[in-house]
């Protein structure tokens, strides 16, 4: 990325039987940073008649107002108008880092227009909003030969150019329809864009200029309470600042288990009338945590925050356990049914902890870093809660109703009728109207499958979702491509192809560690010592160039060599660079090669690479431009990378030039393959575990389970819900919760008896324990909505 000489882990030494010619010392060139060219390119007014340079990296707000009609009141321009003196403030601590003063919105965009040559919005009368609105209605029908008019292709000089009016032609009017009036005049309600004078944090970064993110957090503040005070319906954000305050909010949504903590230790004291096995079975999920953060230590010190998120899920996890044991508990204790209860409670939670582990440690397969950390130490905790369950937790029973009877004497008043509905009447009208029931529930699973199979899609407009949706600047993410035309260019950068010669690719050395890699090492294998070799990369680059979504004119530098090799006059007592004189030799390669780039221009996109230390020549690497645009849909995204395959070069390899493309299309392609493999999996370790269980009754179990995971999955789809990363893991853990539901059932059915009489003992039994463990999951849920992250609000919703 910034140097053609590269400090290997392996230095490669210059062979000995080369000649070399003697190193001159070069002086230091300079750079100069793109900014000062942007200085000599803007000015402090509002109205402009070039493009501004790199506006849509600008910072953005986005206001709603009712219907198209609202922006052209006076009242509602002026309090635009007087946005820039209220925000001035923190808008002045980027001074030293901006270049613009004025804020860019429909009111300065409006006295622009107006002929009456006003000098900034806080001049607007009546007049001036009749003829502006006037042209703007009649340029409207114009919007795409402005738009044309205006892009890289035409610039100005295409016929359609000539068929706009002079009123539409300007640079003002280009950019009020692309930048700040969304797509469709009929919109209601009616988004109004508006740019401030500030660059969003990755602008800065990208030009090295380091800014601190507080001041966002005031400039944010600021608009926020200047929105309220003028009653604007403040809607978006644009400030690239999501990043960088994900940390903090997931450290105080995390706060929020304790309080799911506290609920289902509500719901376990009440249904046991103790609050001291209450508090016992808090302990117990607070203890496992702690051996799994310890077991989890000993493989790697990073921690995702996605890692937060197992908090809440065992929560549930571990409170259905609880309901079982004390459900279960003999009330006639002796030493044959306390054996009875604890051999037939462990097996069945042994069946539910694992059916549960399983898919979270196939996880550990995955591509995603974050997937595999997630995995193991929500594995773990599970395991963790289940040997402390099936020891801890029925010993501790054991000497409570020896010893400690005088510690569960509260009663709760509505216990007796909670209890006669829950294991009577709702059994009851279970098994009066299990054929119904069936039949609807039957065609509601068929209905939920065809509903998620059509609508359960992957990220469309916003590659990784970190706040919850109501976020302003997760609503920008999300909506600013719908809405505004500028957002589909901005992103649509250029795709290109970086092949690289001579340079072994990184692997990584651990599962659980990001950083653990292989060390930079030169190709051993690659070299550049005879003609033949150079022939090789030149007809390799030349068929790269000839790809139809290539077409790249211009030679590189290996095929210039050989151009330039062939005009070299050469003359005996002197060195021979034309390879094919017949005085050339192969050990003057090396020296050709060097040489060359003196007389032929090398770049960042088109230069050999040096080893750093001993200035061996290792390779060479060439930026590949293409037609290909990005885009965040997956689709399409895949097409274009199947495409770039293509330029993978022989004894090389390849990769996109911006790494984050490359990030996001192995992001999307990992979480549709771990999504089928971890799903597939779990489904396939549930059936076997069902059968040890159930034996053939494991099919109806089987059908249940997928039944409860297209119903799932169709509610969530109907919801808005896009299968991101949390969504894939959500997904996975619905198919061992749902396994742990159906086993409850199975495992209370008795072995004999008549069918009907089975299924009453079985629904009898198991209803109990099921519904406190789905009510138990809904107040864990409940308790993460008012979280401000999306993973806890998303598990908090799916539960």
């Amino acid at each position: 990325m910034f140097s053609n000489r590269i400090a290997f882990s392996n230095p490669r030494p210059i062979d000995t039987d080369v000649q070399q010619p003697t190193v001159q010392p070069v002086s230091k060139r300079v750079r100069r940073s793109w900014a000062d060219n942007l200085l000599s390119a803007i000015n402090q007014v509002a109205c402009y008649d070039s493009p501004i340079p790199l506006m849509d990296h600008l910072s953005q707000v986005v206001l709603e107002v009712p219907n198209y009609d609202a922006i052209f009141d006076l009242k509602f321009l002026d309090k635009l108008c007087q946005m820039q003196p209220n925000i001035s403030k923190p808008l002045s601590r980027f001074d030293s880092f901006t270049p613009y003063r004025n804020i860019w919105s429909v009111a300065n965009m409006f006295a622009c227009i107006s002929p009456n040559l006003r000098v900034n919005c806080t001049q607007l009368d009546e007049s001036d909003i009749k003829i502006v609105r006037k042209t703007i209605d009649n340029c409207w029908k114009y919007r795409t030969p402005i738009f044309e008019c205006r892009n890289e292709k035409c610039q100005g000089t295409c016929s359609s150019c000539r068929e706009l009016p002079e009123e539409c032609s300007s640079q003002i009017i280009h950019d009020l329809f692309y930048r700040l009036l969304p797509k469709n005049r009929d919109d209601s309600p009616f988004l109004v864009n508006t740019f401030l004078p500030v660059f969003t944090l990755t602008g800065y970064i990208t030009q090295n200029i380091p800014v601190d993110v507080v001041l966002y957090d005031a400039l944010e503040s600021s608009i926020i309470d200047y929105s309220k005070k003028s009653k604007f319906e403040l809607k978006g954000l644009l400030m690239d600042v999501k990043r960088d305050r994900l940390l903090a909010a997931a450290l105080r949504d995390s706060i929020l288990a304790l309080l799911a903590a506290g609920l289902v230790m509500i719901v376990v004291a009440v249904h046991s009338q103790s609050l001291l096995y209450a508090f016992v079975v808090i302990l117990l999920l607070a203890l496992s945590v702690v051996g799994a953060l310890g077991v989890y230590s000993l493989f790697t010190d990073e921690f995702p925050l996605l890692n937060l998120v197992t908090f809440v899920l065992l929560i549930a996890i571990g409170s259905d356990d609880a309901f079982l044991l004390k459900s279960n508990f003999p009330n006639h204790l002796n030493e044959d049914t306390f054996h009875t209860f604890l051999t037939h409670t462990s097996f069945t939670m042994f069946l539910t902890c694992f059916s549960t582990v399983v898919p979270f440690f196939i996880n550990i397969t995955s591509n995603v870093i974050v997937f595999r950390c997630f995995g193991l130490f929500a594995g773990v905790t599970v395991i963790f809660n289940y040997f402390m369950v099936v020891s801890f937790l029925p010993a501790f029973l054991l000497i409570q109703h020896r010893h400690l009877d005088c510690f569960s004497g509260f009663k709760f008043p509505y216990r007796s009728v909670f209890s006669h509905l829950l294991y009577v009447l709702l059994p009851h009208a279970l098994i009066q109207g299990r054929y119904l029931l069936m039949a609807l529930l039957s065609v509601v699973a068929i209905g939920g499958a065809a509903i998620t199979y059509q609508g359960l899609h992957l990220p469309e407009y916003n590659p990784l979702q970190l706040f919850t949706s109501d976020n302003l600047h997760e609503w920008y993410d999300n909506n600013a491509e719908k809405n505004f035309e500028f957002v589909s260019s901005k992103i649509a950068l250029p795709l290109t192809s970086r092949l690289v010669w001579g340079v072994e690719p990184i692997y990584s050395l651990s599962t659980f560690r990001a950083n653990a890699t292989s060390p930079l090492r030169s190709d051993p294998f690659f070299a550049l010592k005879t003609a033949s070799d150079v022939h090789k990369i030149a007809r390799s680059l030349e068929k790269a160039r000839q790809l139809p979504f290539v077409n790249h004119q211009p030679k590189f530098w290996p095929e210039r060599f050989l151009d330039w090799s062939d005009k070299y006059p050469c003359a005996r007592g002197f060195l021979c660079c034309n390879m094919s004189n017949p005085l050339f030799s192969d050990s003057y390669l090396d020296f050709c090669l060097r040489n060359s780039t003196s007389f032929l221009a090398t770049s960042y996109n088109d230069t050999p690479i040096f080893d750093n230390q001993t200035f061996a020549f290792v390779g060479y690497t060439a930026m590949l431009p293409t037609t290909l645009k990005y885009n965040h849909r997956f689709s399409k995204l895949t097409k274009s990378f199947e495409m770039l395959e293509m330029t993978k070069p022989d004894n090389g390899w390849w990769a996109p030039e911006w790494w984050l493309m490359s990030t996001w299309f192995d992001l999307l392609s990992s979480i549709v393959q771990d999504c089928l493999s971890s799903v597939g999996g779990s489904l396939l370790f549930v059936a076997i575990f069902a059968f040890i269980q159930l034996k053939w009754q494991a099919l109806a179990a089987v059908v249940t389970i997928a039944g409860v995971i297209c119903t799932s999955s169709a509610i969530v789809t109907l919801l808005g819900w896009v299968l991101g990363v949390l969504e894939a893991v959500i997904l996975v853990l619905v198919v061992g919760l749902s396994f742990d539901y159906t086993l409850h059932y199975g495992a209370a059915l008795p072995e004999q008896g008549c069918a009907e009489h089975r299924i009453r003992e079985a629904t009898s039994k198991g209803v109990g324990p099921v519904t406190l463990a789905a009510f138990t999951s809904f107040l864990a849920g409940a308790s993460m909505l008012p979280a401000l992250t999306h993973a806890f609000y998303q598990v908090g919703y799916i539960y």
